[in-house]
């Protein structure tokens, strides 16, 4: 007798259950990955920045830093980050640099541009602030992520990775991430190229730098990063340099062509970024120096001075002076740790480390350097890695982690309150 074929019921009953097997497997994978978690991280650390705003600024005296009217000057729940230099970036997210006021062309496009992008791809339904914290929790999130995985480029097993991003989230400047600026976005391009020199992703590299020299002018360091990488990769070989590869870095700078174009198309004149601060009463501080040495002798013998009670220690002395040299020594001596215990490995970045220093200092000050610190990766790879080169003293890299974030939540305390904090 034939027997008439027919289907196994088993086998209908395996392929959606595998199926779902699989999409569960990748559920779990995502929810238990790195983006996911640190993006619960950066939600819960947003989240603690808006209840701290919340609560103590509305009893705390407030200063010149809170627009008088108009966006930022109201009790909402993100007017805390609209302060200081963040008006100017809602200036230029609003209406581009068509304004008159000068020393607006000074600030870099990229991050306004993101703001401008989100309000319009909401339709208008999303304020400017909102728009703001969106695209500044992303950019956190996304440095994070990224800095999470350059750890795991230095060091073994999951705690000192983590350690790496923690460093970087409670530095004292960090709640600047949080605000509207342009530090996160700056972070997120620059980390992420960075991540891409160490896994050989020429192109991505390429394609990230480029927005990153539209971001900043001091984006300069992290192309000389990943090329010092990129040499690295090739043994420090001279004919290693005789690749198309090579060109990513000039090709860099091509952002930063577009933003001297697009000052040339709203102000007539291509170089208005670099020209905006002269003759401004308030910025008179900001003169071109290439003899950093000077600069940096005179800001060491005020710090001296300020430390040693010779001078008063008021505010801007502080904060204009003080903490950014603290800032710059700990920079350099991490960059020399780095040097030494890493070798060859470690000369990129401590060679950024060293050029970041003379970068941030060709302006005859040092106001608000422990701001632009932020992006200084080295500092947080040496701390960690302090600690696991020396398993004794681990509990030494806990103490600056909580020492930083009290800085942190003081300085945060003194900017949403609308006084001068970098």
């Amino acid at each position: 007798m034939t027997r008439t074929a027919v289907p196994s019921r088993v086998a209908d009953q395996v392929e959606p259950e595998r199926a779902e097997t699989a999409t569960a497997g990748r559920r779990a994978a995502w929810t238990n990955g790195d983006y996911a978690r640190v993006l619960a991280v950066v939600l819960a650390w947003n989240a603690v920045l808006i209840a701290v705003a919340y609560l103590f600024a509305p009893s705390s005296p407030v200063d010149e830093g809170i627009p008088k009217t108009g966006i930022g000057s109201t009790m909402s729940l993100l007017a805390h980050t609209y302060r200081w230099d963040a008006g100017n970036y809602g200036e230029i997210a609003m209406h581009a640099y068509t304004g008159s006021y000068a020393p607006t062309r000074a600030f870099y496009p990229v991050f306004p541009v993101l703001v401008w992008l989100v309000q319009t791809v909401s339709f208008g339904t999303l304020g400017l602030l909102t728009a703001g914290f969106l695209v500044n929790l992303v950019a956190t999130w996304l440095a994070a992520v990224a800095l999470l995985k350059i750890g795991r480029h230095f060091f073994d097993g999951e705690r000192a990775p983590w350690l790496v991003v923690a460093a970087f989230l409670t530095a004292p400047a960090a709640f600047f991430l949080h605000s509207f600026y342009s530090e996160a976005v700056f972070c997120a391009l620059g980390f992420w190229a960075y991540l891409f020199a160490l896994r050989r992703q020429w192109l991505w590299m390429g394609l990230t730098l480029i927005p990153l020299t539209a971001s900043r002018v001091t984006a300069a360091v992290f192309v000389g990063l990943c090329f010092l990488e990129f040499w690295r990769s090739k043994d420090w070989k001279p004919r290693g340099l005789l690749s198309w590869h090579l060109l990513w870095f000039p090709a860099a700078f091509l952002g930063l062509g577009g933003v001297l174009v697009a000052m040339k198309l709203q102000t007539g004149d291509f170089f208005a970024s670099f020209n905006a601060l002269k003759g401004v009463r308030e910025w008179s501080y900001h003169r071109f120096n290439p003899n950093i040495l000077e600069t940096l002798w005179f800001e060491a013998k005020l710090t001296g001075h300020a430390l040693l009670g010779d001078t008063r220690m008021d505010a801007w002395t502080l904060m204009s002076h003080v903490l950014p040299m603290i800032g710059l020594a700990l920079l350099f001596a991490s960059s020399v740790y780095v040097l030494v215990a890493l070798r060859s490995k470690g000369v990129p970045l401590a060679l950024f480390g060293f050029a970041s220093i003379v970068m941030l200092t060709m302006n005859s000050n040092v106001v608000s350097v422990h701001r632009y610190l932020l992006p200084c990766l080295v500092m947080y790879v040496a701390l960690v890695l302090f600690g696991e080169r020396r398993p004794k003293l681990r509990g030494a890299v806990h103490v600056v982690l909580y020492a930083n974030a009290l800085v942190c939540g003081m300085i945060y305390l003194r900017f949403v309150t609308g006084f001068w904090s970098g």
